[in-house]
Parts: structure tokens; C-alpha cells; sequence
């Protein structure tokens, strides 16, 4: 296949798990669990498929035990908490109880 018509395959392949995530985000908030995670089920096949690494805030926006979009205050719970001189953000899924920690930089004091 010339380069080309992988790179629109791509494309495609980004804008499609964009639109999927924010489905299942919107399912996630009207309460039906089902269709939300099948959501980011097809989103992540369509990744794999297409050798597209989702960005960030998508990566990072889905259980990866339950595969259930996480939203603060609805089906997760966010949480910041330092240790001396690092500071992490947990997230907790409270459909599965499985628990994601991102370090924080800290600006340097003094």
C-alpha cells in the first residue's frame, strides 16, 4: 500500500476512535454501562487495527480493567495525594475498584 493511503487510512482511524470515546462518554453519563464499554472496545480495535495510538486524554479516559469511560464524580473517583516531594493523581474506577496513579511535577520551592 503507498504511504499515502496509510497515512489517510490513519486519519480515518483517529477520527473514528475520537467520535467513538466521545459516545461512550456521552452513554457513560445517561447511565447505560453496556454501550459505553462496547464503545471503547470498538475504539481500541480500531487503534490496534490501524496501529493509531489514541491520544492522551483518550488513553487515559477508559478503565483499563472494565473498559468503562472514567468520569469524575460518576464512574470515577479523583484523587490527589503527595508524598513528600511527589504529588499523584489517583484515579479510581468505581465500577472495578482498579486504580490508576499519574506523578505530578511540582514546581521547586525556595
Amino acid at each position: 500500500m503507498p504511504r499515502s493511503r496509510v497515512n489517510v487510512l490513519r486519519e480515518i482511524a483517529r477520527e473514528r476512535i475520537v467520535l467513538l470515546y466521545k459516545l461512550a462518554v456521552e452513554q457513560a453519563r445517561k447511565g447505560d454501562y453496556a454501550l459505553a464499554r462496547r464503545y471503547v472496545e470498538i475504539m481500541l480495535k480500531i487503534s490496534a487495527k490501524a496501529r493509531v495510538k489514541p491520544p492522551r486524554y483518550i488513553r487515559r479516559g477508559y478503565c483499563r480493567s472494565c473498559k468503562i469511560p472514567l468520569i469524575p464524580g460518576v464512574t470515577s473517583r479523583v484523587r490527589v495525594r503527595s508524598d513528600g516531594s511527589v504529588s499523584r493523581v489517583v484515579v479510581s474506577c468505581l465500577a472495578c475498584g482498579w486504580m490508576r496513579r499519574y506523578v505530578v511535577k511540582t514546581s521547586g520551592r525556595g
